[in-house]
């Protein structure tokens, strides 16, 4: 009995001597941390962490994406009529900022009596070229057809001087494609 207690006394002892150097060895590392500044460290001062999301539903979709530096935008597809929208909140005044629409069942040619059933996400693209219209937006919005394999890519001429002066912007979207995801039959 008293070798149990023993034991059961030895084993708290060691339990919490490593408990205690582990907690030490986290406040440590918090405190090395906080006193290291990340200018002083490569390639970290220029960190900036860049987050798209997207969801969706079997009649809706939504997603995000960058549209310039300081901005992004909010995608929008509504699968029973097919119009894809982007609204951008105009950083400057909290406004509306830009609206841009396209509709992507006049693009991917929906199957006549299927119901439609899309996946949509966002990429980034930085193209070097402004033209007259503005540089397109830094997003690229994906869209495919999962009935067909079909897909295509949407953007928009975005100019961020509109932004400052608190104009809007409303274009409608030019796609990029369609092309075919989908390269063998799979009914075979």
């Amino acid at each position: 009995m008293l070798r149990g207690r023993i034991k059961a006394w030895g084993m708290l002892a060691i339990g919490l001597t490593i408990g205690l150097a582990i907690g030490g060895g986290v406040a440590v590392g918090v405190w090395v941390g906080q006193r290291s500044s990340a200018p002083n460290l490569p390639g970290l001062a220029d960190l900036h962490l860049k987050a798209m999301a997207s969801h969706g539903s079997d009649t809706f979709a939504i997603a995000t994406g960058p549209i310039d530096d300081d901005v992004e935008g909010l995608f929008t597809l509504d699968f029973l009529t097919g119009d894809l929208n982007c609204y951008v909140i105009n950083p400057r005044n909290a406004a509306i900022g830009g609206w841009f629409s396209a509709n992507v069942a006049n693009v991917l040619k929906v199957e006549k009596g299927k119901k439609p059933s899309y996946l949509m996400a966002t990429g980034t693209i930085q193209v070097a070229g402004t033209g007259g219209g503005g540089r397109p937006a830094s997003s690229l919005c994906y869209v495919v057809d999962a009935n067909t394999g079909d897909a295509v890519a949407f953007t928009f001429p975005w100019v961020k001087a509109a932004t400052t002066i608190g104009a809007p912007q409303s274009t409608p979207m030019r796609p990029l494609g369609p092309w075919k995801t989908r390269t063998r039959d799979l009914g075979q």
